[in-house]
């Protein structure tokens, strides 16, 4: 029988609402082999008790015993370490990583032998896909953004039947991306008129590009500056349809990609452009983003477990890319750099 423990800690950050596992995926998780810990409440605010957790086979027990006893930590975030614990040479963290915003962080993790795989660093391969966390969230929010502005047109984006009526609504997708292609890709499904525009990230877009366009939706690719620049002017919203919708989904409190958006708000351009911001989408739709989430933690599982044992195979390409810590190294080039220089600009050894 095997020992190895899957442990799934309750999120502590401000806001995240997902799950790193959940019910329907418990049971995928122990064919593997190992034992399922879940933390008691990290379902709760995805409208997964705990009782859920238990009907599929995983034990509920408080986070030091998670932390303790798993082989394998699972979270949407790293986890918190309560007062005292620490984490053991050889145990696994499966995460969003975002590991070139905690270089320090990621050097402790080496330093107490954590070996750290990022599902956020999934390299874009056809057999790396069923682990690309940034992707699957990406898709949602694109589908979820599209339905939004579609929701806030007004108007079928068809267009409606009879003469002299509006025809189908032109859309604009700005970004690359899960979110990009899922967003158009829904607008299309809803009959609107797409055009995508990616370009140089940074860069804005020119306005001759939204004449006459009723939806814009801008997206971000994963992992880019916690500040996205600004992509779309209210000069070049100027041009848009009356009536015409924008939203972002990098809307922040520091703004976004849309000129004068507002997180999680909605502003009205002087030209008369609704603007939302729907920068933190996925904390109103946890249940689906846990369960999108938890699809590329088994797949990850899949290829590091076999019957109920790790196996994490260096040479593999599509971990390789993924793993940041290993064996108390640093092993991701950008974020070894990336200590190196703020060591030497702090003047430490």
């Amino acid at each position: 029988m095997s020992s190895l423990t899957v442990g799934v800690c309750r999120e502590t950050a401000p806001g995240e609402n997902r799950v790193g596992l959940v019910p329907d995926l418990v049971g995928p998780a122990r064919a593997l082999g190992p034992h399922v810990l879940v933390e008691a409440g990290a379902g709760a605010s995805a409208s997964m008790p705990d009782g859920l957790f238990r009907a599929a086979g995983a034990q509920i027990a408080t986070r030091e015993a998670v932390i303790a006893r798993a082989d394998i930590l699972v979270g949407v975030r790293p986890p918190v370490l309560p007062t005292g614990c620490r984490f053991r040479q050889g145990q696994v963290l499966i995460a969003l990583l975002d590991p070139l915003s905690i270089p320090f962080q990621v050097r402790r993790w080496a330093d107490e032998g954590l070996t750290a795989i990022g599902l956020d660093l999934v390299p874009d391969t056809p057999e790396a896909h069923p682990m690309d966390a940034a992707a699957s969230q990406g898709r949602l929010i694109g589908h979820q953004a599209a339905l939004f502005a579609a929701d806030r047109f007004g108007r079928p984006l068809s267009g409606t039947p009879g003469r002299g009526s509006p025809g189908a609504a032109r859309a604009c997708v700005i970004g690359s991306g899960g979110a990009a292609r899922q967003a158009a890709e829904t607008l299309r499904g809803l009959g609107a008129r797409v055009r995508a525009v990616d370009g140089p990230e940074g860069g804005q877009v020119p306005p001759f590009l939204l004449e006459g366009v009723d939806i814009v939706v801008a997206t971000v690719r994963p992992g880019r500056e916690r500040r996205p620049p600004v992509r779309v002017t209210a000069r070049a919203m100027a041009g848009m349809r009356p009536g015409a919708v924008a939203v972002d989904t990098a809307a922040g409190p520091e703004g976004g990609l849309v000129e004068g958006v507002r997180a999680e708000g909605v502003t009205t351009t002087a030209s008369g452009v609704t603007v939302m911001g729907v920068g933190r989408l996925l904390e109103h739709i946890p249940a689906a983003a846990s369960t999108a989430y938890a699809r590329n933690v088994t797949a990850l599982l899949g290829r590091i477990v076999r019957d109920g044992t790790l196996r994490i195979d260096p040479a593999d390409p599509a971990l390789a890319a993924m793993i940041v810590t290993r064996g108390s190294l640093v092993l991701h080039r950008a974020v070894w750099q990336r200590i190196l220089d703020q060591t030497a600009l702090a003047g430490l050894p």
